[in-house]
């Protein structure tokens, strides 16, 4: 699924690990036991990558931005893990590492004169982090309905992936067209993948399908065969997810 673009997840990820070196050490000694699963460490890089590569748009700046995506997902599932009663008196580490991939999102598009993606994507972080309150006042309360979740999951999980798919566009300076076919795609598998992720109650299928009909609107190639496989990938996790919840419920 990711392999046609291993070479540059692979440089990606070394400049993320780099800058997860500090000087009182690896950032997993403040966040232990903090593991991604292969979806979602690699999805927002991939959605840089694929439609950049797609288009023939600038590496360089590919790989940069996709380094950024990936800083803002991480510091935000940092930030989503701090309890809301979280004695005072305990080092907050997780605050503070969050709050340092987020700057270094900002510096990263500073050091490399990518400034004109600082807006949209700290609009994204508005949004995220005001699905995180209503995550928390809504829907943990049990008081959320279909449209809720919806939003929660639009805003948690569709805005950065559309936003991602759209920075490869633009790297590739796509027309207008593709751009939005591109944005299309990002947010519908945002949101497919943000419902199954949750265990929302509603079906990812929709959305995900809408994705995939947003490709037919790209030239044909290997990066849109991979993006292809990414939605049926994403099916194959939500049938699997769905069976092992039937049986388990069968036997109780």
């Amino acid at each position: 699924m990711f392999n046609i673009i291993q070479n540059e997840l692979d440089t990606v990820f070394a400049k993320v690990e780099k800058e997860y070196c500090l000087k009182a050490g690896h950032l997993s000694k403040f966040i232990p036991q903090f593991e991604l699963e292969e979806m979602d460490k690699y999805l927002r890089p991939a959605l840089v990558i694929l439609p950049a590569k797609l288009m023939r748009g600038c590496a360089t700046k590919m790989l940069v931005l996709a380094s950024v995506v990936q800083f803002i997902m991480v510091a935000q599932v940092i930030h989503n893990r701090i309890p809301d009663n979280c004695p005072k008196e305990l080092p907050q580490f997780p605050v503070l590492v969050g709050d340092y991939l987020f700057s270094k999102f900002f510096k990263f598009l500073s050091d490399n004169d990518l400034l004109e993606w600082l807006a949209p994507l700290s609009g994204v972080i508005c949004e995220m982090n005001e699905a995180g309150i209503v995550r928390k006042e809504v829907l943990d309360k049990g008081l959320g309905k279909e449209d809720d979740y919806l939003e929660v999951v639009r805003q948690e999980y569709g805005l950065l992936t559309a936003e991602a798919c759209k920075i490869g566009g633009g790297v590739a300076k796509v027309q207008q067209g593709i751009q939005d076919a591109l944005e299309q795609f990002g947010l519908n598998l945002g949101i497919g993948w943000g419902i199954i992720k949750e265990k929302f109650p509603i079906s990812p299928v929709e959305f995900l399908e809408k994705a995939r009909t947003c490709l037919e609107k790209l030239p044909a190639g290997p990066e849109r065969d991979a993006m292809s496989a990414i939605v049926d990938r994403m099916i194959d996790i939500y049938e699997s997810k769905m069976w092992l919840s039937q049986n388990q419920a069968a036997h109780i």
